[in-house]
């Protein structure tokens, strides 16, 4: 069908070795049966057969964009769709996962009839060959539909639940929201989703959620995140959530009329600082540890993570570690 209006949905997808996966990716998009889509498909300088298989799906979305470049990661591939899309809405899904038949479809009818910025909804963990029981991503005890609220909102609602995860598959977004607010994804960084997320829906008016379970994340062996950790893997990971924390510290700055209502956006900073702790504690070479941790006082990241730790038992638990980690630095050398 040859498009002669503004597409109702772009999805913008990052490619990077994917040939296990674009079959079944192609075969999700098809299933979602609406003519209004724009698909953009970004080969992040695929080694495989990847291009090959996007050629072969040509026939199928004949009016598929697709761009090729250099490797940068997946946040510069997508904002390179992103410079691109023209559709009224946009979503970015992962390659390696499967999104139900009509999931499109639904949250452009709530996002349509709402007037969203932001639309999302709830799926499942899948577990490679079934080693653990198939799980909700969002607990429906923990977070149940809600109707049309303010972003700020949803953020506390979600905060709050303790259960909820920042990423970008599960939802639709408007792009002239995107637009207006300048929205890009940091390049080079893992985990980018929770700042993103976050200062999305700080920004959004109108917000709709639905516990529908529309989308199977997969986790398997061949995922990056699922390999084992050297330390030079566990400096790499420290960075990025360091970088993260930074990022959550000036998106709370910029918003600090919605954060005052949130008690939570602090408590995220402190949660994922805990977890920097963790990494380092998981280090063996006691150089490489010294070094890292060294770098993590430098750039006033301990400071970061005090002063937005509330409570005595989250306080407790970081002044006790406070003095594993200065004895880490004092390691001769």
């Amino acid at each position: 069908m040859h498009q002669t209006q503004q597409p109702l949905l772009s999805v913008v997808v990052a490619v990077y070795n994917g040939e296990l996966f674009l079959d079944k990716f192609f075969a999700c998009l098809q299933a979602q049966a609406i003519d209004e889509m724009e698909i953009i498909m970004v080969n992040d300088g695929s080694t495989d057969g990847s291009m090959a298989i996007i050629e072969n799906w040509r026939e199928t979305f004949p009016e598929m964009r697709v761009i090729e470049q250099e490797n940068q990661g997946v946040s510069v591939a997508r904002n390179t769709g992103l410079a691109v899309a023209t559709g009224k809405y946009l979503s970015f899904p992962d390659i390696d996962d499967d999104f139900k038949p009509g999931m499109y479809r639904r949250l452009l009818d709530l996002a349509l009839a709402g007037d969203l910025d932001v639309v999302t909804c709830n799926g499942n963990y899948v577990y490679e060959n079934n080693k653990k029981p198939t799980r909700p991503i969002f607990p429906e005890d923990k977070l149940r539909s809600t109707g049309v609220l303010s972003g700020p909102a949803w953020l506390k609602m979600a905060l709050d639940s303790r259960k909820f995860l920042h990423v970008t598959w599960l939802n639709l977004y408007r792009h002239d929201f995107i637009r207006e607010h300048g929205f890009s994804f940091e390049p080079g960084l893992r985990h980018q989703d929770i700042p993103w997320t976050t200062e999305l829906l700080l920004a959004a008016r109108r917000v709709q959620y639905t516990s529908e379970k529309f989308y199977d994340y997969y986790i398997h062996s061949a995922s990056v995140s699922h390999k084992p950790d050297t330390d030079d893997t566990l400096i790499r990971s420290a960075r990025h959530y360091i970088r993260i924390l930074e990022m959550l510290e000036e998106i709370n700055q910029r918003y600090p009329e919605q954060v005052k209502n949130i008690p939570a956006c602090q408590w995220q900073i402190a949660k994922e600082g805990l977890g920097i702790l963790h990494t380092f504690n998981n280090m063996k070479d006691p150089q490489k540890k010294k070094m890292i941790i060294q770098e993590f006082f430098d750039r006033g990241i301990w400071r970061l993570i005090w002063k937005n730790a509330r409570g005595f038992r989250l306080r407790w638990r970081l002044g006790r570690r406070y003095f594993k980690l200065k004895k880490a630095t004092r390691v001769p050398g």
